[in-house]
């Protein structure tokens, strides 16, 4: 193999299937061991192995985080950009997530402009994105609260986007961690949620607003909750020049 630099091994999957071979081996391991042994297994046991497992999951995640890092990073995040119902995007996105909004006690709605026009995005990315956003509203609001979620195309301060926002009831971001959220591996919040995530989330769904042609912002107060916000372009990226001709 040409000696390339972690970074472009990460961004074109080389080291990533390196890395996720083995964890697999793992995890279809330790799922074997608990298909067999599961009668003779006592509670400690269990709770060791449901650690390992969620860890293993955690890290999977990191690996998948780190490798969309490095795209983007190396310019090799590549978005299929077409016209897509960003509110029907929303309304399935939520209904994903309903099931951890109703164990967690949490009411999650979506409200969307009628006749709101298709967006111009990547629809894959854009819900990776939306669910992180909605995942970190999950793991911030107590039980008893609720997570808004509106679509709209008529944000005056906003022209020729479709606006997304995402808004909690949960415990807020201080003013001094709002201005630095969206760096890399940042985590925020009370300790036991930090240990949830991987720190790359809102930075990844940042980039990945802006590769489309949109942005992504929050603004919250302690205690108060915390709104999300991103847009998505009603119109596809302008072409770039064809060089003149010379003759």
């Amino acid at each position: 193999m040409e000696n390339k630099s972690v970074k472009e091994q990460l961004a074109s999957g080389y080291l990533t299937h390196e890395l996720r071979a083995p964890l697999a081996s793992v995890r279809f391991a330790l799922e074997l061991f608990l298909d067999k042994n599961s009668a003779r297994l006592d509670e400690e046991d269990r709770r060791l192995m449901d650690i390992s497992l969620r860890n293993i999951s955690k890290l999977n995640l990191l690996i998948t985080d780190i490798m969309d890092q490095s795209k983007i990073q190396t310019g090799r995040m590549k978005m299929q950009l077409a016209p897509s119902d960003a509110a029907q995007l929303a309304r399935e996105t939520a209904g994903d997530m309903e099931a951890w909004a109703r164990r967690s006690g949490i009411a999650i709605s979506v409200s969307a402009q009628e006749d709101c026009p298709p967006a111009f995005i990547d629809r894959r990315r854009t819900v990776q994105a939306l669910t992180n956003l909605i995942s970190n509203a999950l793991k911030f609001t107590p039980a008893g609260g609720r997570i808004e979620i509106s679509v709209r195309a008529d944000d005056p301060q906003h022209p020729g986007f479709v606006t997304v926002k995402v808004k909690d009831t949960g415990c807020g971001i201080a003013q001094a961690d709002l201005r630095r959220i969206f760096g890399y591996f940042v985590q925020v919040g009370p300790m036991e949620k930090r240990q949830e995530g991987t720190g790359l989330g809102l930075s990844l769904a940042r980039s990945m607003m802006e590769i489309q042609g949109g942005g992504m912002w929050a603004s919250c107060e302690p205690g108060q909750g915390s709104v999300f916000t991103f847009t998505l372009p009603l119109r596809p990226p302008p072409q770039p020049a064809a060089p003149e001709k010379i003759e």
